[in-house]
């Protein structure tokens, strides 16, 4: 089961790496601290959610760690902050949904596996049945 994953609000700016891209001139890289560090099935379904926008314009993201770093170039930045947080929420939610499928068809093994156990036993019993009447 993987955790909700949320950003660090309000955002300190002591948290927040700001840093020109040191190859592309007007380019920045932008760190934004999560809670805490995605598990694996967070991450690939982050990296699905935001390769899958239509909403990518000028940016790239990537999760490292804790922290989901953006490189953009300054124009539109509060949408590209709000476009970032859909994808965190719409990422947490796609975990989720995934989460109580796999719970559903888990449950669905343990009904069917107690039902096969129910079964043999109910096979054992007829086996054994047979044998003692064949024997006696």
């Amino acid at each position: 089961m993987s955790e909700t994953i949320k950003f660090l609000k309000p955002f300190d700016v002591s948290k927040i790496n700001i840093n020109e891209h040191p190859n592309f001139s007007g380019v920045y890289i932008v760190e934004l601290p999560l809670d805490s560090v995605p598990d694996e099935n967070w991450r690939e379904a982050f990296e699905q959610k935001w390769r899958s926008s239509r909403d990518l314009w000028d940016r790239k993201i990537c999760l490292i760690d804790n922290k989901v770093r953006l490189l953009s170039t300054a124009d539109h930045y509060t949408e590209k902050l709000d476009w970032i947080e859909r994808l965190v929420n719409d990422t947490n939610k796609m975990v989720k949904e995934y989460d109580r499928i796999i719970e559903k068809q888990s449950e669905l093994i343990k009904d069917e596996t107690a039902k096969q156990l129910l079964q043999m036993d109910a096979n054992k019993a007829s086996i054994l049945d047979a044998i003692r009447r064949k024997l006696t």
